[in-house]
């Protein structure tokens, strides 16, 4: 089937599973091991009722078994991995009349940041597991994190140019647009273009900044500063759809009562089928966020899932995860 009869979902659309990478000793969560997997188990049960969780465990590691034990569609892979944030090196699958396409981009540490030669080998080994065997794996050269990116399901890609040119210096916007369309068979590419929250490694991915929830809708996170807030603000006033309609636009609002130099961002939400899970990161704000997007999506059950210790290294329920379209 040729590239572009498939398309990129919205990930709100019906998933089939979800990946996840439990914390074992060699990772960052290495001091807080108990915490971060009582974060993890409560990830996980909010996800099984709705579908399968692929959880990838280390070699050698046998931790999950005895705290998870058996569950309902829930599977366990033993993939070796530097770090849990596998929504930035799991696979972006495409989906197809008849198939799905699931895209191995390279994946290098954020820029070189941290070491990631086992985060970049996991799509290699994800494309030889029977759990994958319906899903055809196709590896590029192109750096692209999943974390960096945010569809409508109707061609619109919504992107940090700030992030992308991070990855890509040595590329102009449209060089960089082009491997976009190409890649993803996107027909619209819209961006932001700002510099990223206090303690974000990730030079500003979009899924701390803004996220689509519709196609005519987008959600963002307000700054610690009013003039980020007005910077963020009025780049998306800017924004069209692919049809020239102005988003309808939505705050988040700040935990400014949590150590500061934490990049919390209710932005980083994680949709299943039927349901939203927002983090909450032990703030005073987090009824508040998941109040407003529960009244954004009427037909999703919209649920805290406990963060505050995932926020430690900067990231969320989105960040520790990636969807795999029906």
């Amino acid at each position: 089937m040729s590239h572009t009869e498939y398309r990129l979902p919205a990930e709100w659309e019906r998933q089939s599973a979800t990946v996840l990478a439990w914390p074992h000793e060699e990772t960052d969560w290495a001091n807080c091991l108990d915490e971060i997997r009582h974060e993890y188990l409560h990830l996980i049960d909010a996800i099984l009722p709705r579908q399968q969780v692929i959880l990838l465990t280390h070699p050698g590691d046998t931790s999950a078994r005895k705290v998870l034990g058996r569950r309902a569609r829930l599977h366990m892979v033993d993939i070796p991995f530097n770090d849990t944030w596998c929504r930035d090196y799991g696979p972006i699958t495409l989906v197809g009349p008849e198939s799905r396409l699931a895209l191995d981009f390279n994946f290098d540490g954020w820029g070189g940041k941290h070491p990631a030669a086992l985060d970049n080998r996991v799509n290699t080994q994800l494309a030889r597991h029977h759990l994958f065997s319906r899903l055809d794996f196709r590896q590029y050269l192109f750096e692209l994190e999943g974390g960096a990116i945010d569809s409508d399901g109707r061609g619109t890609l919504l992107v940090n140019w700030h992030c992308m040119h991070a990855r890509h210096s040595h590329l102009t916007r449209g060089e960089i647009e082009h491997e976009l369309h190409q890649l993803l068979n996107i027909d619209h590419v819209i961006g932001i273009d700002i510099e990223p929250m206090s303690g974000d490694d990730t030079d500003g991915h979009i899924d701390t900044l803004t996220r689509f929830i519709s196609p005519d809708i987008l959600v963002f996170q307000l700054q610690a500063s009013e003039k980020r807030n007005q910077q963020l603000r009025d780049q998306l006033e800017g924004l069209r759809s692919a049809d020239g309609q102005a988003f309808e636009l939505y705050a988040l609002p700040h935990a400014e009562d949590i150590n500061a130099d934490l990049p919390a961002s209710y932005a980083n939400f994680l949709f299943v089928n039927g349901a939203c899970l927002v983090p909450a990161f032990g703030s005073d704000h987090d009824e508040v966020a998941r109040g407003i997007l529960a009244d954004l999506l009427p037909d999703f059950d919209v649920r805290s899932v406990p963060a505050g210790i995932m926020i430690r290294q900067s990231g969320g329920p989105h960040c520790a995860s990636m969807h795999i379209p029906a």
